[in-house]
């Protein structure tokens, strides 16, 4: 199977190119148009494309609403255009604004920030155009350096650098590792259309799975509690219909823990 993957440098397109077998690296369409975007899948002739590129930084997002418009939903509007099958990371950001404390199921998404809403306009404007588009919905995702390839500061690097850090003690969040991630993508390929929550599922806040896993390493982190932040739950049973069940947020970071050692 061919698969087009875009943003393949980026933190989670350069994990899921090293996973998929057939895997080809998208060039950057951050400029690209409608044009630019059928020419590159007449050249490449993809089975399937998986689509990570993205702006993802919530305050980027609000400063520059155009560039996140473009990015977030015109772009992986042009990729479902040219009727390929399209796999697209979406967010948990999307139950932001829910009520109730979750967990939250697909059809509870309710935005409260642009980024947010962006993803969510992406979604139903994708699905309308091709029904057979798989979009799922990823937690905050987490893993060492890559090398060769830009890496950016998420839960664990935060962890294991900083001698301080805050996580919110009320906001129930899980986190996912993000070869876990890639490595269920070729599962993810095959799924029918629709949207779906993908990744851990924990029961925790950020400031218990934090405290946890500075237990577990012996960190000399001081963490403090950020105060009150929505929940951002997910319920991830949809997903385990379909026959993909993901670790849960503590076993996953004991598996990271194993892989690199640490």
């Amino acid at each position: 199977m061919r698969i087009l993957v875009t943003g393949p440098r980026g933190f989670v397109g350069a994990r899921i190119i090293r996973a998929l077998d057939g895997a080809v690296p998208a060039p950057s369409l951050r400029h690209a148009r409608e044009d630019d975007v059928k020419r590159l899948v007449d050249e490449t002739e993809p089975d399937v494309i998986v689509h990570t590129a993205a702006i993802s930084d919530i305050r980027a997002c609000a400063a520059d609403p155009e560039a996140s418009y473009r990015a977030n939903v015109a772009l992986p509007l042009m990729l479902a255009k040219t009727g390929v099958k399209s796999v697209l990371l979406s967010t948990d950001q999307v139950y932001s604004g829910c009520a109730g404390e979750g967990p939250y199921a697909e059809g509870d998404a309710v935005p409260a920030n642009l980024y947010a809403e962006h993803k969510l306009e992406m979604e139903k404007r994708v699905l309308d155009v091709n029904p057979d588009a798989v979009l799922l919905r990823a937690t905050w995702m987490y893993d060492m350096p890559l090398y060769g390839v830009p890496n950016r500061w998420n839960f664990l690097v935060g962890m294991l650098r900083e001698r301080a850090l805050a996580f919110s003690g009320t906001s129930h969040r899980a986190v996912s590792y993000v070869r876990e991630v890639a490595a269920r993508m070729e599962q993810a390929v095959a799924l029918p259309g629709g949207v779906y929550n993908y990744g851990s599922e924990s029961d925790m806040t950020m400031l218990e799975i934090a405290r946890w896993l500075a237990e577990e390493l012996k960190l000399d982190v001081r963490l403090s509690d950020a105060g009150p932040e929505h929940n951002l739950w997910m319920d991830c049973s949809k997903l385990k219909r379909q026959g993909i069940a993901f670790n849960d947020t503590l076993d996953a970071l004991r598996q990271c823990i194993r892989d690199y050692s640490l």
